[in-house]
C-alpha cells in the first residue's frame, strides 16, 4: 500500500467517518422533537431515530477501526522498512 492510501485512509478513520456519524447522531435527535399526536407516527419516529442512532454508533466505531488498521500497517511497514535497510547494508558489507 502506498504512502498515500495510508493517508485516506487515515482520512476515512478520523475525519470522514466521524463526520458522518455526527450527521446520523443529529438527525436522530432532530427527528426525536418533531411535534406530532399521532401514536403510530411517534413509534415511527421513534423507532427510525433509535436506528440513526445506532448507525452513528456503528460509523463511529469503524473509524475507530480504521484508525487501528492504518496504526497497525504503518508500524509493519516502519519495522519492514527497517529491517530492508538492514539487509541492504548486510549485503553491502558482504560484497566488500
Amino acid at each position: 500500500m502506498l504512502g498515500v492510501e495510508l493517508l485516506e485512509l487515515w482520512r476515512a478513520g478520523r475525519v470522514q467517518l466521524p463526520a458522518l456519524a455526527h450527521v446520523y447522531a443529529e438527525a436522530a435527535l432532530e427527528l426525536q422533537e418533531v411535534p406530532h399526536d399521532d401514536a403510530d407516527w411517534v413509534a415511527l419516529k421513534l423507532e427510525l431515530a433509535a436506528v440513526l442512532s445506532a448507525a452513528a454508533g456503528q460509523v463511529r466505531e469503524a473509524g475507530v477501526a480504521v484508525g487501528i488498521a492504518v496504526a497497525r500497517y504503518a508500524e509493519a511497514d516502519r519495522v519492514a522498512g527497517l529491517d530492508f535497510e538492514r539487509l541492504r547494508g548486510d549485503e553491502s558489507r558482504s560484497q566488500l
